[in-house]
């Protein structure tokens, strides 16, 4: 994971200095033992290097991930605080707008939120995850919308695709665009200052 992290931050340094800045510096043991005892698991290995790593960004920043914040531990903790309410049999998802292998509930405590979106929505990685999916596999959870999605198998293949992406050029940084966007909407913002 501290390979992938020096790639992506080298990108940073050369593209989005004002994202870089935002990165904290990793979690200690304490910060990891406390997230995971909140959690009442043991996070993936992957998970826990990439924190060691950056322990998400500073409250008031650029995002990191097109249009999603990447969230340290106590903001981890939060956001799954305010779905706790939502996290019994009352609130079910269509089964049509939820991927094979993720539960069909509108919250699992044992989807742990990574990123954050303004609207809500978030990036989890998926430590309960329904027959048919992985024990890691990182999903993506609308608040408001039953729509539940796999977005990769692990959290190690979800941050080497987003280095990918970052050295064939598929972001560009945007100060309107809030952060890192992708290709689409950064022309659709240049448009709208032209």
């Amino acid at each position: 994971m501290k390979i992938i992290w020096e790639r992506i931050d080298n990108w940073l340094a050369a593209n989005a200095p004002e994202v870089l800045k935002s990165l904290r510096p990793g979690a200690n043991d304490e910060e990891i033992d406390r997230a995971e005892a909140f959690f009442g698991v043991e996070f993936p290995e992957d998970f826990k290097l990439s924190y060691r790593v950056h322990n998400g960004q500073d409250e008031e920043s650029y995002s990191l991930f097109p249009n999603l914040k990447f969230l340290s531990f106590q903001s981890a903790i939060e956001i799954s605080e305010k779905w706790q309410d939502y996290s019994d049999d009352n609130f079910r998802c269509d089964g049509d707008d939820i991927f094979e292998g993720i539960w069909k509930g509108w919250w699992n405590p044992n989807w742990i939120p990574f990123t954050n979106e303004s609207n809500g929505a978030c990036e989890c990685v998926d430590l309960a995850p329904a027959a048919g999916g992985n024990v890691g596999q990182v999903i993506i959870v609308e608040w408001q919308e039953p729509t539940r999605g796999l977005i990769a198998p692990n959290f190690r293949v979800y941050m080497e695709n987003f280095a990918d992406a970052l050295e064939r050029g598929e972001y560009r940084f945007s100060e309107d665009g809030y952060g890192l966007v992708d290709l689409v909407d950064f022309e659709i913002l240049m448009q709208k200052h032209n």
